[in-house]
């Protein structure tokens, strides 16, 4: 399934609303990490920045409050980031991306 991205004119990691499709995996609805993974590369190569080898623990969970933690390359120096679900609408999941 296809994420889709919703982008406003806010670039501040920690605003950053991003919508992902929703799949099956197991039993538990999810946005899969790989999906996960390429929005934190996409919001941060956009402002100019370089980055790369993002890596998240895990799927992120179709649940409110559900987290995944992610670390990248940026300008040469790991990175932490944190996925975090705001809110589950049918198949679309709201999470907002933050570092640390």
């Amino acid at each position: 399934m296809t994420s889709r991205v919703r982008r406003g004119a806010a670039a501040a990691l920690t605003s950053a609303l991003l919508i992902g499709g929703v799949t099956a995996c197991s039993s538990e609805a999810a946005v899969k990490k790989s999906d996960v993974e390429k929005q934190i590369e996409s919001r941060i190569s956009s402002s100019g920045t370089n980055i790369k080898d993002v890596k998240c623990d895990d799927n992120l969970k179709a649940k409110k409050g559900a987290t995944t933690d992610c670390e990248a390359k940026v300008d040469g120096t790991t990175q932490k980031f944190k996925a975090t679900v705001t809110s589950v609408d049918g198949k679309t999941v709201h999470y907002s991306i933050s570092k640390g």
